[in-house]
């Protein structure tokens, strides 16, 4: 299986987390569904029916954090607007706080079943050519990429030796003989969307809770299911 790689990064990201509706927050990391979103957009899927191209089992993905986890609170005030005028005559207005990424980036190690449709995202991503525009999670999150390589994967086995994973690691994926380094490491934990159903009813299929070095290092572990791309060492979402 062969994997393109390539790191994504802006000013401010958000990655909202769905129960923080009055002053929305945002995960530390990138959910799994606003990866499938991005990919979607640089290749030109329709947004409301990209989820058709990604089924179960029909991809693989990993993320990684390139950076320290910076986050901001600010201020927005939102209009009530009926019309056009509204936007200069607004007749009411209220004051809300956003949590955002400052400065994020992130790593994305991506195969796909869909020969032609990896191939138009792989000649994208070499081209820094994108159909729509790039952000990390809210549209005017605006976003820029880098291309990293194109490689095969290699599967490691584990023999209870650490490896320094440079993904995010699922909690789920550590078993009874398996260890997390956590000396020198800031490490956290998020649960967040991974996929969504491929019906457009735009309902989370999968949650998930995953570990992260909030620095942006690598975790010392042992683990299982872990694959050797390029340098790097991941772990599927």
């Amino acid at each position: 299986m062969k994997y393109v790689v390539f790191d994504i990064w802006a000013d401010y990201a958000q990655f909202k987390k769905p129960f923080t509706t009055m002053s929305p927050q945002t995960f530390s990391i990138p959910t799994g569904t606003a990866i499938v979103g991005l990919i979607s957009a640089i290749i030109g899927l329709d947004k409301n029916k990209y989820w058709e191209y990604f089924q179960k089992e029909s991809y693989s993905l990993a993320i990684g954090v390139r950076d320290v986890i910076k986050k901001v609170v600010i201020p927005f005030n939102t209009l009530k607007t009926t019309s056009v005028k509204h936007f200069y005559r607004f007749k009411a207005h209220k004051q809300t706080t956003m949590e955002f990424i400052k400065d994020g980036k992130f790593r994305v190690w991506f195969s796909w079943e869909n020969a032609e449709l990896f191939s138009k995202l792989v000649a994208n991503l070499q081209n820094h050519e994108s159909f729509y525009t790039a952000s990390l999670g809210l549209a005017w999150n605006l976003a820029d990429f880098k291309y990293i390589g194109f490689f095969e994967e290699e599967k490691v086995k584990s023999n209870n030796k650490f490896y320094e994973i440079n993904s995010i690691i699922s909690k789920r994926s550590i078993g009874k003989n398996e260890e997390i380094d956590f000396e020198n490491r800031k490490i956290f934990i998020n649960n967040i969307p991974v996929r969504m159903k491929s019906n457009n009813s735009r309902i989370v299929e999968k949650y998930g809770e995953y570990l992260f070095d909030s620095d942006g290092k690598s975790i010392k572990a042992i683990v299982g299911n872990v694959t050797k791309v390029g340098k790097d060492y991941i772990v599927q979402l």
